[in-house]
């Protein structure tokens, strides 16, 4: 049951339309990090953009991030709304239908996170020459996207109304750099700043002071507990509302 669960949510991915209009969106809004390159680097040597790598990877990080939260949430809320959900659970389990959901909304997430990155370094060329591509820091932004996917797919699991979704997810997650520069302690602890901090990103370029920063394992911990705790609230609830 749960194989035949997971290839209608495969399947369903190649005619995904919120994931289409989601990387057009993560490309548009990754596009725009040219307009804030200042004139001087326009010129700038090869170790000079080299030593931009790692704020600007960040940059691309978030926005990706706050665009798959987005995804995870809006895709099981239309689900909802348009009777997807209502259709599959009278061929499967509710926890087959939301465990084949998740590997799903994470690959999908991922794949936002890279059209970010396509974006970003594509308008980095024309605005500069562009900056390296680093293998390592394109794998952490995909399990950022991944992550952060699965963390969204839980606020939509309770909040249900996509609407409302829309605004939660990106919301709870990017309030973090928002408040970064009045409370600084509070927003080390947010969701978006520990995936950061956890998957190694330099969090100077959101505005979080050496200082103030968690350190990885602690970020880590704290991290999945905001994805866990995301998710579980959100199946507890799946499992026992009427979705009819």
């Amino acid at each position: 049951m749960i194989v035949r669960a997971l290839r209608m949510q495969a399947s369903s991915l190649f005619r995904d339309v919120v994931l289409l209009w989601m990387l057009v969106a993560a490309v548009g809004m990754s596009l725009m990090i040219a307009t804030g390159v200042p004139a001087e680097l326009t010129e700038a040597s090869r170790t000079e953009r080299a030593a931009l790598a790692a704020p600007l990877g960040t940059i691309l990080a978030v926005y990706g991030g706050v665009l798959a939260a987005v995804y995870g949430s809006f895709r099981y809320t239309i689900d909802l709304r348009d009777g997807v959900i209502a259709q599959r659970l009278m061929l499967q389990r509710r926890r087959v239908v939301l465990l084949a959901r998740m590997p799903a909304t994470a690959i999908a997430g991922a794949g936002v996170s890279l059209a970010s990155i396509m974006g970003g370094h594509a308008a980095l060329v024309v605005a500069m020459g562009g900056i390296p591509v680093d293998p390592a820091t394109v794998g952490r932004t995909l399990v950022l996207g991944a992550a952060a996917a699965l963390y969204g797919l839980g606020v939509g699991l309770v909040v249900q109304s996509h609407l409302v979704a829309l605004f939660v997810a990106p919301l709870s997650l990017g309030a973090a750099p928002l408040i970064v520069g009045v409370w600084p302690g509070v927003a080390s602890h947010l969701p978006l700043l520990t995936m950061l901090e956890a998957l190694d990103f330099d969090v100077r370029a959101v505005g979080l002071s050496d200082g103030d920063r968690l350190g990885s394992p602690v970020a880590t911990v704290i991290a999945a507990a905001w994805v866990a705790l995301s998710l579980l609230g959100g199946a507890a609830l799946f499992v026992r509302r009427d979705l009819n």
